[in-house]
């Protein structure tokens, strides 16, 4: 009789971990949906993605795409769109030489502009996306809308309003050649915060807002925004402001 009553008091002091699930929760756990998988070039991905380095993918923009701020503005560069957003961004770059780490200078959901002919564009779960170097981006639009007052360059880059070339002197006389000619000046609308050092010191450009400057042909990158045209140069580019 002892026994008994010794065996049913441990019975009833087994811990409540190893009562039985109840048939709710194990239902609820089958009915589970299983993970949906990543495509990438049309190979299954094992496990989420990680970009190295100062590397960013961006999901280029369509026509009739949205953001928080309302409808993208159509460019005339439809059928090759320069925006899109940030889907995976890598923690930034190491200078080769002093070992000093400098943050990527864009995030994850940013709205971004990107150079032409840049980057290695891939098929990720349908969708034309680009891997590239986010010091190769033009620069990001703060608040998801393509306006030109959220802009900002990046790096040492500096906006600048492409102004339009006199096609005839004071007096009528069309001056040959000028019309085909591009033109080298304006006033600058936008300027990056400056490039690292190796020290991972910020290096401020000397050229500002509103400056007019004078640079380098050919050796900027053309963007649209709200319709107007603009160029984005190196700071080094620039040859004389005014």
């Amino acid at each position: 009789m002892q026994m008994l009553v010794w065996a049913l008091s441990v019975a009833f002091q087994l811990p409540p971990r190893l009562a039985p699930v109840p048939a709710a929760a194990a239902a609820r756990r089958a009915a589970a949906p299983p993970a949906m998988e990543a495509r990438l070039n049309n190979y299954v991905l094992p496990g989420p993605m990680t970009p190295i380095g100062n590397q960013v993918m961006v999901k280029l923009r369509k026509v009739d795409d949205k953001t928080t701020g309302g409808l993208f503005v159509p460019t005339t560069e439809i059928e090759k769109p320069k925006e899109g957003v940030v889907i995976l961004a890598g923690p930034g770059k190491v200078h080769p030489e002093t070992g000093v780490a400098v943050e990527n200078p864009v995030k994850e959901g940013d709205l971004v502009m990107l150079r032409d002919f840049v980057g290695e564009k891939v098929d990720y779960n349908g969708e034309q996306h680009v891997f590239c170097d986010a010091d190769s981006l033009l620069g990001a639009f703060e608040g998801g809308s393509l306006a030109l007052d959220g802009f900002k360059p990046l790096g040492d880059l500096v906006m600048v309003a492409m102004a339009d070339m006199e096609t005839e002197t004071t007096s009528g006389i069309a001056l040959a050649g000028l019309e085909e000619e591009e033109g080298n000046s304006g006033e600058v609308v936008a300027v990056g915060p400056g490039n690292y050092a190796a020290n991972g010191e910020l290096l401020a450009p000397s050229v500002a807002k509103g400056d007019s400057v004078m640079y380098l042909r050919h050796a900027g990158s053309e963007a649209t925004v709200e319709g107007k045209k603009y160029v984005l140069v190196p700071e080094s580019a620039c040859l004389v402001k005014w």
